[in-house]
């Protein structure tokens, strides 16, 4: 399983992202109940930033990946899920 992020490339990414954008800093704000809150010790991922739009990702993980499951997700992410048979 794969939690990815997308980059915008239709107008209907950015129309989504621009939907998020205010439900992100609500979520957030709501989360730490308004205090800035140093990153947990326990988050240590790699991350870099989203370089593939979200067809494309679909595109390779078919390829690479027959049968593998993609899903949009809030705030800009994507799940990969794929299964050895």
């Amino acid at each position: 399983m794969v939690v990815g992020l997308s980059r915008a490339q239709t107008a209907g990414d950015y129309l989504l992202g621009a939907a998020a954008s205010p439900l992100n800093a609500v979520i957030g704000w709501l989360k730490n109940k308004g205090r800035r809150a140093p990153r947990p010790v326990s988050m240590t991922a790699l991350t870099r930033p989203a370089d593939m739009s979200f067809s494309d990702i679909v595109r390779k993980a078919h390829d690479t990946l027959p049968g593998a499951r993609l899903r949009r997700r809030l705030f800009w992410r994507y799940t990969l899920v794929w299964h050895r048979r």
